[in-house]
């Protein structure tokens, strides 16, 4: 999906913005002899460039790359679809750039999702429907009105925009690299060994497993996707082998994760880069989040969404769940393991982050 010159295009991006500074990377050694493994590292992307997720550096690198190229200019008008991230992310990048931004969302969404990117300035377009709804509405709407798309899922025809944005989120690897020192994600003298990874459409997952492809080839960590049991489109998709809808509906506070169909572009390299998918139910997150929030010392307190902590719960259940020795085995993980997890989300719907950290 990339070559070294889309890397390195990247690279000089982000190094000629030194304001744009890089997210924690927490060693959680509590949590790691909680779960039984080696050794556990958490990329905190709960403050990315004064958002509140991952979003961020996809967006504003594919708006600024469009820019620089004079294929959008100050004043036109930048549309998406989201869940939530995303959309603040664009609207973010959007003002900065000059622009207008519109963002269609689900009218299932949690009206603090709204707010938010409200207050980036941006128009929220409320659909009936699910985010995959809301998405056919956008494009449609877009492509009468002669508005630019900032998607971060492609569909047949639109593929270069997503692109950058998924090249964009390879920063958060780049960091990770530099945070942990030499050798495939060395860290304390052992490599890391896997990496458990959201994966909503695919774009995040796509861009964490072509960067440890790219820069560490057969000596990769293992990529592990992980989704919510109820929107599982990327574990269909690799099961049949070939792009498969989930029809839904999406019983999950996963917002951020809550997709029927994963994008067609990221696919291919998600097929074959990809080593294993787990799907968990909401309690899994709903714990993720109460031991992110009050670890046990000397682990820092990192406080998240559902969405956010789904990766954790991934590797909580890959841990906990006897029904998936297989997947333990197949990515190496027990007590000699390093595993890296990315907590994409901060915090995005606080009476519901009250609730589940109430709960015993």
């Amino acid at each position: 999906m990339f070559v070294s010159s889309d890397f390195a295009a990247q690279r000089s991006f982000f190094a000629a913005r030194p304001d744009l500074g890089s997210t924690p990377l927490h060693r959680c050694d509590s949590l790691a002899r909680h779960l039984g493994i080696g050794e556990l590292l958490v990329k905190d992307e709960t403050g990315r460039f004064g958002l509140n997720a991952f979003k961020a550096a996809g967006a504003l690198f594919a708006v600024t790359t469009l820019r620089d190229r004079g294929e959008i200019r100050p004043g036109d008008t930048l549309v998406c679809a989201s869940e939530g991230n995303h959309g603040r992310a664009v609207a973010h990048a959007a003002r900065e750039a000059g622009c207008a931004a519109k963002v269609y969302m689900s009218n299932r969404v949690a009206p603090a999702r709204v707010e938010v990117i409200r207050d980036e300035g941006a128009e929220v377009v409320l659909v009936d429907g699910s985010y995959d709804d809301a998405v056919c509405v956008m494009a449609d709407e877009a492509a009468t009105r002669g508005w630019t798309v900032i998607s971060d899922t492609s569909w047949p025809g639109y593929t270069e925009i997503p692109r950058l944005i998924t090249l964009g989120y390879t920063r958060i690897l780049d960091e990770v690299a530099q945070q942990m020192g030499d050798g495939p994600f060395g860290g304390a003298g052992r490599d890391t060994t896997v990496i458990f990874v959201p994966a909503g459409v695919g774009g995040l997952l796509a861009a964490v497993a072509c960067w440890c492809n790219w820069r560490y080839g057969a000596k990769r960590p293992r990529v592990v996707a992980v989704e919510p049991a109820t929107a599982a489109c990327v574990q269909a998709s690799m099961r049949a082998g070939r792009l498969t809808t989930v029809p839904g509906p999406f019983e999950t506070v996963m917002g951020g994760l809550r997709c029927g169909v994963m994008s067609p572009s990221v696919f291919p390299s998600i097929q074959t880069l990809v080593d294993a998918c787990i799907s968990i139910e909401d309690d899994y997150a709903f714990e993720a989040m109460r031991l992110l929030a009050r670890p046990a010392p000397p682990d820092s307190p990192i406080e998240c969404g559902p969405s956010g902590a789904a990766a954790l719960g991934g590797l909580l259940a890959a841990v906990a769940d006897p029904s998936v020795v297989a997947l333990r085995q197949h990515v190496r993980l027990g007590p000699e393991s390093t595993a890296v997890v990315l907590v994409t989300e901060g915090v995005t719907e606080p009476a519901l982050y009250k609730e589940v950290l109430e709960r015993p």
